[in-house]
């Protein structure tokens, strides 16, 4: 019986097949069988053993599922402003970090523990029993709800699912898992409401330390030049108009007074006679009389001169020593040289007085600028402690409303239950790894006629070599009934 003939070694292809046209083994799918079966037999029982290997030792897997609802506070914004970040994607964020890190999914394990035996293994370590769990956990947004598409809804759908070899387990968790979800969300925006407080407070407390310091400056200031603040000026215009008038009429008087003193001693009634200004008077009018008839050194006037020596000194000592009093001023003469005495006095005070008030006066501008520097820093820390203050209490109402549950919420409306049957029935594995078998094995006869092609019908022929085909001699089987080849 002829077999196809393999025509590869007859010459040259020529231009090749005709553009668009099939294989010829596409349209003989039969002797791609019976040509390619030593092949694709051991593919089939190959891919039979491990498929049913795969299977037996596979562990069902159950999947559970919960969801969880994140609305808005209960409270209107109208009465308080939150003090929470609200960036939804970052607050997930922070909340998944949390939930999936190594801590958790190692108290989860060491709960639940999912893992006993995995795939027929008994022996898994910690780090790979936590990367299997992170895995097989997804937690995103419900994508059934149409809540979660709506831009204006103020409420968010998530979604925690789970899958493992135990029903009961894998339920488990997904409830542990959503509750831990709820409790992360619920302690964030409290400790985050507790810590802005806080922080606040540690504020308002720095701002009243500089207001009572900066006060504290301006009452020094105050203080430290008193008569030359701006408050002042006023009051000290006052008294300067009031000391001038009276170091004028002081003036005046010590004049007047001066005037009837030198008319006293001009009439010889500025003294008495018996006073030591008297005797001094006499005592030198004698002293003239006497050296008009003696000389220096005659014994009287030597007698007159000490004296009048011993007066002058005398005098000298009571004009220094023992100021004017009543007494010495019995006479006219005296009672002008006392008041003269008491004028002049009281003009000095006076002049003392007004050029200390003036120096201060002309001070004033200067002490204006600085205390208002001093004054427009503690009011805008005025300022500042008063907003300060408003947001502490506005601060302590956010965290009361957080600390009453009545902020934003994540509460569990749909917990999750045990698994009746697995994710994935062994009926559909089955079936996949049946098609996925004989796929292969097809695969592989489909590449063997590729690498090694054949020609099955007399197209072929005329295609590859540009000759006609004259004739065919038919191909006899047992029966002795014809068949061309």
């Amino acid at each position: 019986m002829s077999q196809p003939a393999d025509f590869d070694d007859f010459g040259d292809s020529g231009d090749g097949d005709e553009s668009g046209a099939l294989p010829g083994f596409v349209t003989d799918p039969i002797g791609v069988l019976k040509r390619r079966w030593m092949w694709m037999v051991p593919v089939l029982l190959i891919g039979a053993l491990l498929s049913g290997y795969y299977l037996y030792q596979r562990s069902p897997d159950f999947a559970a599922r919960a969801t969880i609802l994140v609305s808005s506070q209960k409270i209107s914004q109208q009465f308080f402003v939150s003090t929470i970040e609200s960036d939804q994607l970052e607050k997930v964020s922070a909340i998944l970090g949390e939930l999936l890190s190594r801590k958790n999914l190692a108290k989860l394990i060491a709960e639940h523990d999912p893992y006993s035996v995995v795939d027929g293994v008994e022996v898994l370590t910690l780090e790979d029993q936590i990367d299997l769990m992170h895995s097989r956990i997804a937690i995103g947004p419900d994508r059934s709800n149409a809540a979660n598409f709506d831009r204006k809804s103020s409420a968010t759908v998530f979604e925690v699912r789970f899958a493992s070899g135990d029903a009961q387990k894998t339920a488990d968790i997904v409830n542990a898992l959503a509750t831990g979800f709820t409790d992360i969300h619920l302690r964030m925006r409290s400790r985050q409401a507790r810590l802005t407080t806080d922080f606040l407070k540690t504020e308002l407390a720095q701002s009243d330390k500089d207001l009572s310091l900066q006060e504290r400056k301006i009452t020094e200031f105050k203080k430290m030049y008193r008569g030359e603040l701006p408050s002042e000026l006023a009051t000290s215009l006052g008294r300067l108009d009031r000391l001038q008038s009276q170091r004028q009429s002081l003036a005046l008087q010590i004049a007047e007074t001066e005037s009837r003193l030198a008319a006293l001693a001009a009439s010889g009634n500025d003294v008495e006679l018996d006073s030591p200004e008297g005797l001094l008077r006499s005592l030198r009018t004698r002293y003239k009389s006497q050296r008009s008839l003696y000389t220096e050194e005659h014994p009287n006037l030597v007698a007159i001169r000490r004296q009048i020596e011993s007066l002058e000194a005398q005098i000298a000592d009571d004009m220094t020593e023992v100021p004017l009093d009543a007494e010495q001023a019995t006479t006219l003469a005296g009672a002008a040289r006392f008041t003269l005495t008491e004028l002049r006095r009281q003009l000095a005070q006076t002049e003392a007085e007004f050029e200390v008030l003036d120096r201060h006066v002309a001070l004033v501008p200067e002490r204006q600028e600085e205390l208002a520097g001093l004054e427009q820093r503690a009011e805008f820390l005025r300022e500042n402690y008063r907003e300060l203050l408003r947001k502490v209490s506005q601060a302590e109402l956010a965290q009361a409303v957080e600390s009453a549950q009545q902020g934003e919420r994540a509460t569990v409306i749909d917990r999750a239950v045990i698994p009746m049957r697995p994710e994935s029935s062994p009926l559909k594995m089955l079936v996949v790894l049946i098609v996925g078998t004989f796929g292969a094995a097809i695969a592989l006869a489909i590449l063997l006629e590729l690498i090694d092609p054949v020609i099955v019908n007399t197209s072929e022929i005329e295609a590859k070599y540009r000759v006609p085909v004259i004739g065919s001699i038919p191909r006899l089987d047992e029966t002795g009934s014809g068949q061309r080849a």
